[in-house]
């Protein structure tokens, strides 16, 4: 791993394990510097992981980046258990720290532990079904909604990290493979809506980070895991799921219907994009009622709509959705998708009928 561009500055590396992401090394580095990562043990806690539980991650890791005059970045990089030994450049994108307080030692140290120092403090978990597909018809329509998940496919679940005062989506994501599959599929009456689940489970974790005589935090919150197996829909949805903030509707088109055949139909692979948004707000909200995050994260996320970014195409598309709509009537019917933006922007598999 290659880090360039970064001046004088201190980098704390991290990797992600099956429990959670845990430090692993530092460095100094002047303006650019070679670091060699060895990967052996975080290869076998997977290997592991994957006997034990069928859930296997690629290799992920983090950098923060701190600078001498008081600037951070945090970055991420992915690499590929297939295609390892890897070589990745990383650019820092510095910004100035705004909110850090002053260290207080009480006596002085020179040594690098004491001047350079990144702990985990607090973390959390919670599972509960996020939605991942969702219709409201027109009083006219009724149809056929289905949701697959392919085992031993690719997924990526987007990190997402609260640094000083803003909430950043880093670049690479926590890729997840599961050894089994799901599916659901349902139809539903004309005016009901209809639900897709699965339940995940959120993580959360807050680092304490001291250098250069300044401390701050690093808050992050991402999906550590997911159950395809526990696929599930209804006209009905639990309490606790929902769909992110939709900030837009994009126009799916206005369509004549017939008693003969369906007016409409949406398939995944017929995607322009190979992402989708899902919630991340109810975790907030739990982490809010528990008093785990930040005041300035939590109402930061809530401002921005904060949502988990969902790549489902790793050289072959690990989900498959289709809806299908009917209607018995010859009438016009509007369909729109939902589209969600916090720091990025996404599709919803959220539509609704008009």
């Amino acid at each position: 791993m290659n880090v360039q561009d970064s001046g004088e500055a201190h980098v704390f590396i991290s990797a992600l394990y099956p429990e959670g992401f845990r430090q692993i090394a530092e460095y100094d580095v002047k303006n650019n510097r070679r670091i060699v990562l060895d990967l052996g043990e975080l290869r076998k806690a997977w290997m592991d992981e994957y006997k034990k539980n069928k859930r296997l991650s690629q290799p992920l890791v983090l950098l923060t980046i701190v600078t001498e005059d008081g600037k951070v970045s945090v970055e991420a990089v992915g690499f590929d258990w297939d295609e390892l030994p890897q070589s990745k450049t990383v650019t820092p994108k510095f910004r100035p720290l705004k909110n850090a307080s002053n260290a207080s030692t009480g006596k002085t140290d020179s040594t690098q532990s004491q001047r350079h120092r990144r702990t985990l403090v607090d973390s959390y978990e919670w599972t509960a079904p996020v939605i991942v597909a969702q219709v409201t018809p027109d009083s006219s329509t009724s149809g056929y909604i289905s949701y697959t998940y392919f085992p031993e496919l690719k997924v990526g679940f987007s990190v997402n990290a609260f640094v000083d005062s803003e909430w950043v989506r880093l670049g690479s994501y926590n890729i997840i493979q599961k050894g089994e599959g799901g599916k659901h599929a349902g139809s539903f009456g004309t005016g009901t809506p209809y639900y897709i689940w699965m339940n995940v489970t959120y993580r959360y974790e807050k680092w304490r980070v001291s250098s250069g005589g300044r401390v701050w935090h690093e808050e992050y919150v991402y999906i550590k895991d997911a159950y395809p197996d526990t696929l599930r829909g209804g006209t009905s949805k639990p309490p606790e799921a929902q769909t992110p903030p939709i900030d837009r509707w994009v126009d799916e088109g206005v369509y004549e219907s017939t008693n003969v055949i369906g007016y409409y139909a949406f398939n995944i692979w017929g995607m322009g994009a190979d992402n989708i948004a899902v919630d991340a707000l109810k975790f907030i909200e739990a982490l809010e009622d528990t008093g785990k995050i930040s005041r300035a994260a939590a109402e930061k996320a809530n401002i921005i709509g904060i949502f988990i970014d969902v790549r489902f195409e790793y050289g072959m598309k690990a989900f498959d959705f289709d809806l299908a709509l009917y209607s018995n009537r010859q009438e016009t019917h509007h369909v729109w998708m939902g589209e969600s933006t916090d720091t990025t922007t996404a599709p919803v598999l959220c539509f609704r009928v008009e």
